[in-house]
């Protein structure tokens, strides 16, 4: 079995490269650069240097591969990213493609990444290869970018307002693809990963605050500041606009649900927001 894996050096895709390295399974791992792909080099993966604006790369990377997983961050271009994947795949003879696309997909969503990546699944149905998609929810690890105020100040600010969510680990969704890379029992199939229980900011900032064994609150900020933070740390338009559109949604109850879809993909249940803090944020903010 011979896998690529894009977006290898990002949070999903780093433990993907790895864990399938560790398996023994022969990995390509996609990085802009050798430098950025030496950590996965060293776990075991090849690194081939490419990225989606170069489709002669992206060829190269695939040849030989009998799946790919494909792995884009979001932006502005990722339609025009995932149909250059897609050609180079077809036309270097991949099988399978599983997919990390977005929560809740659809054509009239709430957001343009969720709609782009509506697009960008329907393309990968037309075109005829395997496929696998998993939508996963709003990341856990996002709160890293708190990580500052909630280490200064004791807060987390953001954007939701009272809002219940079923927020992923990325350790789950990169177990989930790991095992829809390696067996055929999920082709064909669209999942939403979500973690085990719906749970607002204040539950997540009270567990934060139990791993950090300090106090830890919540404090809820119009959508429009939460994404105006952003543009006064240089991020650009597009990201700004749909992290607005992303906290308006969720704020009026869009993404209050879970699944069983990690538990039924990985045969493990998903993390909780205890189990991230404890295992993965407060170590972080230790040093």
């Amino acid at each position: 079995m011979n896998i690529v894996v894009t977006g290898a050096t990002g949070n999903i895709g780093r433990r993907v490269t790895t864990e399938l390295a560790s398996k023994g399974v022969s990995v390509v791992a996609l990085a802009r650069d050798s430098a950025k792909g030496a950590p996965l080099e060293a776990a075991g993966a090849r690194v081939a240097v490419g990225s989606f604006e170069d489709a002669a790369s992206l060829e190269r990377a695939f040849s030989g591969a009998d799946t790919l997983v494909l792995i884009t961050a979001a932006n502005a271009h990722a339609d025009a990213q995932t149909s250059r994947a897609l050609a180079a795949a077809k036309s270097a003879g991949v099988r399978k493609i599983v997919r990390v696309s977005a929560l809740k997909a659809d054509a009239d969503g709430p957001t343009d990444n969720t709609r782009q990546h509506a697009r960008t699944e329907a393309a990968l149905k037309a075109s005829g290869l395997t496929h696998v998609i998993l939508r996963p929810h709003l990341f856990f690890q996002n709160l890293f970018a708190s990580l500052p105020t909630i280490l200064s100040e004791g807060k987390i600010y953001w954007g939701v307002g009272e809002a219940r969510m079923g927020i992923v680990d990325t350790r789950d969704v990169a177990d989930a693809v790991v095992v829809a890379a390696t067996t055929d029992r999920f082709d064909g199939g669209t999942f939403e990963l979500t973690g085990p229980a719906s749970v607002d900011y204040h539950a997540v900032a009270a567990a934060i605050g139990r791993a950090l064994g300090r106090d830890v609150a919540y404090q809820a900020v119009p959508p429009e500041a939460a994404a105006e933070a952003l543009r006064r740390f240089g991020v650009d338009d597009w990201t700004v606009n749909v992290v607005r559109d992303y906290c308006t949604a969720y704020a009026r109850g869009w993404g209050d649900f879970t699944t069983e879809d990690v538990a039924r993909i990985t045969g493990h249940a998903p993390r909780s927001a205890d189990d991230f803090a404890r295992e993965v944020l407060a170590p972080a903010a230790r040093g």
